[in-house]
């Protein structure tokens, strides 16, 4: 008989408890679930804000960079013109210049400038 009223005493809490759970789990399904949902997509914004500023910040680094290589590459280019006409002066002042004439007389060597 007590075991009959025991059991029917717990039989009673856990039909409440039960109870309970499933309206935790019908509270959580729709407010929480959304509540979390909406978090989450805040803070998605935020990130995908802050990847858009980091991916500009780079972009900006990049176009620097490339417009400094192609200053380097154009004033290489430039440099490389006046070596070639530097050159070639230089060639032509050599060519006109007199050649210098060694004359040998009895193993003594003269040199004429």
């Amino acid at each position: 008989m007590e075991r009959d009223i025991l059991l029917e005493r717990l039989e009673k809490k856990l039909a409440e408890k039960e109870k309970e759970v499933e309206e935790l789990r019908k509270m959580l399904s729709s407010k929480t679930l959304e509540e979390l949902k909406e978090e989450l997509r805040g803070e998605f914004k935020k990130e995908i804000k802050s990847i858009e500023a980091k991916i500009a910040e780079l972009s900006k680094s990049v176009e620097a960079l490339m417009n400094e290589v192609l200053f380097i590459k154009s004033e290489l280019k430039t440099q490389g013109k006046k070596k070639d006409i530097v050159e070639i002066a230089e060639k032509k002042n050599v060519e006109e210049k007199p050649k210098k004439k060694q004359i040998d007389y009895d193993e003594g060597i003269i040199v004429i400038d």
